[in-house]
């Protein structure tokens, strides 16, 4: 699969859009064993909590994407925002991990 090729069009389409409207940007990091794995960037503008973004984040990129339809869940890792730490160099640290089973929320 094209992580990069789908990363790209994602950014084009949807990301660009997202991030000047609601301060968030989100990428697929792999897609393995049906899992989509996918970071997230939230900004000041954000408000939404941890759980809600990550629901929103990955249903987002299943319904989006024809590549992704047979996805059974999502690993999302919510990644702190540089204003807290200024002065913390180019580390990136992960503020919140969540997961998601899509099918589960559709059982009747």
């Amino acid at each position: 699969m094209d992580i990069e090729g789908i990363n790209k069009r994602h950014f084009l389409k949807y990301n660009m859009q997202n991030r000047m409207e609601h301060d968030l940007s989100s990428r697929l990091v792999k897609y393995e064993n049906c899992i989509l794995h996918i970071e997230v960037a939230s900004g000041a503008k954000w408000k939404k909590p941890p759980y809600k973004t990550a629901l929103k984040i990955a249903k987002n990129w299943k319904d989006i994407h024809p590549e992704l339809k047979e996805a059974l869940g999502a690993k999302i890792f919510i990644l702190d925002s540089k204003d807290d730490y200024p002065n913390q160099g180019p580390e990136i640290k992960i503020k919140y991990k969540k997961g998601i089973l899509f099918n589960y929320w559709n059982k009747n």
